[in-house]
């Protein structure tokens, strides 16, 4: 038997709410959180969204390298297996946050919310992680969550309307209508992307130029940056500078190398590595080792 999963936040006076014949938990507010502070143990099984309106942590599942969450952001997370997560606070002080969570069974039947389409975007069969910047309407629905103008004993109604808002929202901004998201590539096109972001991936530490990378894969430097983007959701050259990151992440975390053998591999010098890694993962790249 799985142990009971710590909560995202700490316990604080707000008692959390528990609606739909407990199928929907939800809870709002400020919750304190200690720098440094470690919080281990299995992650709850379920659809997890939170905005988060201000505060900073990192959020760490398995092995896989951290994600800071700093506010305002949305956290969605979707698990239906056996794993581990590890949340670090990463300032003191209070977390301000609207978070809630949803049985998948219930998010399916009674919402017809794809979750199988969910972990296929993870690219994993039973867990992922995602987090973005929270945009007005979200960070709006959050803050009248943690204020809860009603009183007792319409304050479960209103948190209860307000959660499955939140969570329409920022659902559709993950998965959003088909009409709506970007359409496919055309098979060639296709092909020459890819092969120019395995040029890239294979040169890592000196890579091409953009326009090198275009004359390779037969496309202009217009048409490229563009059609990478929408295969990969990133400009060229982020996509590549979060491969380095996450392969620098590994090398360090292995044991493997050194910070600044690890820095070398994957072209960027100490100083100015050091700086990303910061603000990628939320510490030092010495702190892995």
């Amino acid at each position: 038997m799985v142990p009971n999963p710590l909560p995202f936040q700490r316990p604080t006076p707000a008692t959390p709410l528990q609606l739909f014949s407990d199928n929907l938990a939800l809870s709002a507010g400020a919750f304190p959180v200690t720098s440094g502070e470690r919080i281990i143990g299995p992650m709850r099984r379920g659809l997890k969204i939170a905005v988060m309106l201000d505060g900073r942590q990192s959020l760490e599942l398995d092995d896989r390298p951290p994600l800071t969450i700093e506010g305002p952001a949305l956290l969605i997370a979707a698990n239906s297996g056996e794993h581990l997560q590890q949340r670090t606070g990463i300032t003191g002080g209070s977390l301000r946050c609207a978070l809630m969570q949803l049985e998948l069974n219930f998010v399916e039947q009674e919402f017809s919310v794809p979750m199988k389409r969910l972990f296929a975007l993870a690219g994993c069969v039973d867990a992922g992680i995602w987090v973005r910047p929270a945009g007005t309407v979200l960070r709006a629905l959050a803050q009248q969550m943690a204020d809860c103008p009603v009183a007792e004993p319409l304050r479960p109604l209103y948190l209860g309307g307000k959660a499955l808002e939140l969570a329409a929202h920022a659902l559709d901004e993950l998965l959003g209508p088909p009409a709506q998201r970007t359409r496919r590539l055309p098979g060639r096109t296709r092909e020459q992307v890819h092969l120019a972001r395995d040029l890239l991936l294979a040169a890592m530490r000196e890579p091409p130029s953009l326009a090198e990378l275009a004359r390779a894969s037969g496309l202009n430097p217009t048409k490229l940056t563009a059609a990478f983007r929408s295969e990969f959701g990133a400009s060229v050259f982020g996509y590549l500078q979060e491969q380095r990151l996450q392969h620098a992440h590994a090398l360090i975390a292995s044991g493997e190398a050194s910070v600044a053998e690890a820095a070398f591999r994957v072209g960027y010098t100490p100083a100015h590595f050091s700086g990303l890694f910061r603000r990628r993962f939320g510490l030092q790249p010495s702190a892995l080792r």
